[in-house]
């Protein structure tokens, strides 16, 4: 099931129209993994986001069987891994979000946090970083 999901993609067409209808301030794909581009989409709002750790753990949940045979946290896959045609979206806090859309973290001003990171997991660093198409 997962190598078909990869291989044969379903990107959810309907999900951007559904999510500017139900009022998304800011939304782009995660094809180069959230905390990459959950970070290009801070960057552009000025704004920072910090994820919720226990949400994105039963995101990884059906990736386990395999993770644990490759010995890899899924969290890991989760945070860092892309082409998976996804959404990210953010809504205003305590909208009723779209099928389709789970809330997976909180945005709030940059001047929040000290660390400076534009993406935080529960307050700290994540530990994983996305595709850059950029890196040699």
């Amino acid at each position: 099931a997962l190598t078909a999901a990869q291989s044969r993609p379903c990107p959810p067409l309907a999900a951007g129209p559904a999510a500017a209808k139900a009022g998304a301030h800011a939304m782009m794909d995660i094809s180069d993994g959230l905390v990459r581009d959950a970070g290009r989409l801070c960057a552009a709002s000025g704004v920072r986001v910090d994820l919720d750790p226990d949400v994105l753990k039963q995101e990884g949940a059906p990736l386990a069987d395999i993770a644990a045979k490759l010995d890899v946290d899924p969290l890991h896959w989760v945070l860092g891994g892309g082409e998976d045609h996804g959404l990210l979206a953010a809504f205003a806090p305590g909208a009723d979000l779209p099928r389709g859309f789970r809330r997976v973290g909180t945005v709030l001003d940059r001047a929040v946090h000290i660390s400076g990171l534009p993406v935080t997991v529960d307050g700290q660093a994540p530990d994983a970083a996305g595709w850059d198409h950029f890196a040699g």
